[in-house]
């Protein structure tokens, strides 16, 4: 009877498109960010001494680990066909055992303990294995070519150009397994581009002063893009720093990290990419001012997902924060002044935004029946954040009234009374956000909402028309 081949399977990149180490390795930042210096330390020490630091300080759970659905039924279909499986990996046994066990696929594991298994060493240990008899193996990287010169079926899952390039020199015959690929939309997705609607307020003070310069309204325009591009830094980072989270989330899982549309390695490029060239802009054209306060969105925002977004209260605070921040930019980089009622109106009104998505991930959890994660909130607290919310969005409608009847409004608007039709639009707006919202109607993402709401945009443009006649 002859043996049919052993099936070798590697797993980060191929059989999941993940990577435990780089898991691992974020895992271990949002733990402390200052591990970032120890980090860069065993890396110029080598691989092995990196991988085993981090191991000792992060046990991973992969439970949520994304699995290749397209390899996956491969490798049941060989398993149906009465090939043996083994789960080869560089990753730590301890690691490559949890993912084992819980597909319940694999009839055993190779795996790092004493050294590094990976290349070379990772075929010395298949051929050890296998005894010198044929064998497939499964790989995805440049590394994988000398084990796929010795197997008798070779599968190249998802490889990149270069890897192909390097298999075929080496006179590898790859069958290619492409089941997902990193195309414009994913890249896009990744940036979250409807967020960018969020850096329309850096056109408020232009708005408020009534200001009508082309090369100021210009200028700002640049500091949309470039605070965009920062900010789409910013939430890539943020989903990165979440990934075990989300991928427990109803809706989150499909994010392109945590789904694994988006490799880890290629998002931290991205990032780094984006962030430079939003500052970058920022400096040469709007001017240090403006670039000064970009980073202090970025350090805010920084401090928000290292420290303070599993802190209740504090997490919707700084969230308000951000907000307000672009209005200040917004000033900053026109050189308009701004005025305290303008900040406090902001202030209340971005605060029950950020109530608003609390409450309605809170809402969706609830009728998933799950419990938050990653947050510093629970269920019970659900009547208290609807209370602080509707409170705070209130209090914005009345420092608007009181604007209306200030000084600082007659002097600014020839016919001030127009703006007092503002006030009860603006309070139906907050009331039919914060039904829906009590309703389950609402999505995690008050702006996402609006920006698809056509009430929402009847109220901006009934606004519009009201200060334009007040004005």
């Amino acid at each position: 009877m002859t043996t049919k081949p052993i099936v070798y399977v590697d797993l980060d990149g191929t059989l999941s498109p993940s990577d435990v180490l780089l898991e691992s390795s974020l895992l271990l930042l949002k733990k402390n960010v200052f591990y970032v210096f120890p980090m860069l330390w065993w890396a110029l020490q080598g691989g092995w001494v990196f991988k085993t630091e981090v191991a000792r300080r992060i046990d991973p759970v992969l439970d949520f680990l994304p699995i290749d659905a397209t390899v996956l039924e491969r490798l049941n279909q060989l398993k149906s066909a009465g090939h043996e499986l083994v789960l080869a990996s560089a990753s730590m046994r301890r690691d490559v055992q949890k993912v084992a066990t819980r597909l319940g696929l694999f009839d055993r594991v190779i795996a790092s303990d004493e050294f590094n298994l990976k290349g070379a060493r990772k075929l010395q240990a298949i051929e050890a294995d296998s005894k010198g008899e044929p064998f497939m193996y499964f790989g995805d990287a440049a590394v994988d070519v000398s084990v796929w010169k010795k197997a008798a079926v070779a599968f190249g899952v998802n490889t990149s150009m270069s890897t192909r390039t390097k298999a075929f020199s080496a006179g590898v015959s790859l069958n290619r397994i492409d089941s997902r690929r990193t195309g414009l939309k994913v890249w896009l997705k990744a940036m979250r581009l409807q967020q960018w609607a969020k850096n329309g307020l850096l056109f408020l003070p232009l708005i408020a002063a009534h200001e009508n310069d082309a090369a100021l309204w210009l200028n700002m325009l640049l500091g949309f893009v470039a605070f965009g591009l920062v900010a789409s830094a910013t939430y890539i980072w943020n989903d990165l720093m979440d990934l075990n989270s989300d991928r427990q989330h109803p809706r989150k899982r499909h994010r392109p990290m945590a789904s694994g549309t988006l490799t880890i390695a290629k998002a931290l490029v991205f990032m780094t990419l984006l962030g430079f060239a939003g500052f970058a802009l920022a400096w040469l054209a709007v001017g240090w001012k403006f670039t000064l306060v970009l980073l202090i969105y970025t350090v805010v925002t920084l401090l928000y997902t290292f420290v303070f977004k599993r802190t209740a209260f504090v997490d919707v605070l700084l969230l308000a924060m951000l907000y307000t921040v672009r209005v200040i930019a917004g000033g900053v980089g026109t050189g308009i002044g701004l005025s305290s009622w303008l900040l406090a109106i902001s202030l209340f009104v971005f605060l029950s935004l950020a109530l608003v998505k609390r409450c309605a991930e809170l809402e969706f959890l609830q009728i998933e029946g799950t419990q938050p994660q990653g947050r510093g909130y629970r269920m019970s607290d659900l009547s208290y954040l609807v209370s602080m919310g509707i409170s705070s969005g209130f209090v914005a409608v009345l420092v608007l009234a009181l604007y209306v009847d200030s000084q600082n409004g007659s002097m600014l608007y020839q016919t001030p009374e127009f703006l007092w039709g503002i006030c009860p639009l603006f309070l139906y707006w907050l009331m039919r956000i914060w039904i829906m919202t009590s309703r389950k109607e609402m999505i995690d993402d008050p702006v996402h909402f609006a920006i698809h709401d056509r009430i929402s945009w009847a109220f901006l443009v009934s606004v519009s028309v009201l200060v334009f006649l007040a004005s």
